[in-house]
């Protein structure tokens, strides 16, 4: 019987793993803005502020509402349609990505919580912390995850050899849900590896205290990327305007903040490089609080605010373009990057 049911098992097992790849394609992942949460979210806050300003917008009715949430010129566009190609093609790099990245995070997080440990105490810890000591913990991860995400977005944006891999990101025309994912392997590379040399020490520390690893969960998901889902997050990559202010916009990104980020306009050049929180920003002197609803213009300029040509119109040329360009810039006298300007 045992060995009658092991084929089935393991086929199974096969089985739960290609449906789980398979709807990985989908944007809907765990570790996504676009995640269900993202998505109620975009919904929710978009449908609120299409309400609020349906009178000055003209779109009435339902269709009114559609067209603002996912107008059909930039849904439709030959650049939209670059980033789903991306967002798909990634995919195939996530099992070498998540191998390299995990495995280094682990070999952080066990040695560090190992001389945690043997320093603090001699006595395991058993893995029980209060709920505000959980969100605590949860605030530093999230805090170490941002900065690795500041870090390596900095980076990319002032190596002239770097940038023309993030320059697909930015070379963008119009910003959708699927936007957030126009990212060239090696940026997404490079951020598993900042991500893991700065999340993995603290997670070490937790674990090597607590005795625990996971740190304040909802539904399997962490409460910080809960939180920031549903503060918007996947508007950041989107048409609609939501700014959180002048107070809020010193602590966190707000989505009209990101979206400054991809804005032509030389005022707009290398300011805001936070994922989540604006303190990095604000600390190192990158930041850009808006003062009232802007006009922005997406994509890659020069200093002066010049469009850059489109050089990102396939699959093909978005993965090749940034090796020929970053050889060109490895090749040349060092000199200021134009594009680093435009995010």
């Amino acid at each position: 019987m045992t060995e009658i049911a092991a084929p089935w098992t393991d086929a199974l097992g096969s089985a739960q793993r290609l449906s789980g790849w398979i709807f990985g394609l989908l944007p809907f992942g765990p570790g996504d803005r676009t995640h269900w949460t993202g998505l109620v979210a975009f919904l929710l806050i978009g449908t609120s502020l299409w309400a609020i300003n349906r009178k000055s917008l003209r779109e009435e009715g339902f269709s009114g509402l559609v067209n603002y949430l996912v107008p059909s010129h930039i849904y439709f566009s030959r650049s939209s349609l670059v980033d789903a190609k991306v967002f798909l093609a990634n995919h195939l790099f996530d099992p070498l990505r998540l191998i390299l990245s995990r495995g280094l995070r682990l070999l952080i997080v066990v040695n560090v919580a190992h001389f945690v440990s043997s320093g603090v105490h001699g006595n395991s810890a058993d893995g029980t912390l209060s709920f505000p000591m959980l969100l605590l913990a949860a605030l530093l991860a999230a805090l170490a995850s941002d900065f690795a995400y500041y870090v390596n977005h900095r980076f990319h944006h002032e190596n002239r050899i770097l940038w023309p891999f993030h320059k697909l990101h930015h070379s963008a025309e119009h910003l959708t849900l699927l936007t957030a994912k126009r990212n060239h392997p090696v940026f997404d590379f490079l951020l598993a590896f900042f991500n893991s040399i700065c999340i993995g020490p603290v997670i070490g520390v937790i674990y090597g205290l607590f005795g625990m690893y996971d740190v304040a969960t909802l539904f399997g998901l962490s409460v910080v990327f809960i939180a920031f889902n549903f503060a918007g997050g996947a508007l950041r990559h989107s048409h609609i305007w939501l700014d959180f202010g002048p107070v809020l916009d010193h602590i966190f990104i707000s989505p009209a903040q990101h979206q400054i980020h991809h804005s032509m306009a030389p005022r707009h050049h290398d300011k805001n490089y936070g994922l989540v929180f604006a303190v990095w920003d604000w600390m190192f002197g990158t930041l850009y609080v808006p003062k009232g609803r802007e006009t922005l213009q997406f994509g890659v300029a020069d200093r002066a605010g010049r469009p850059e040509p489109q050089t990102h119109t396939s699959l093909v040329t978005a993965y090749a373009v940034p090796f020929v360009e970053a050889a060109q810039a490895a090749r040349s006298p060092a000199r200021p990057v134009a594009g680093v300007l435009t995010e």
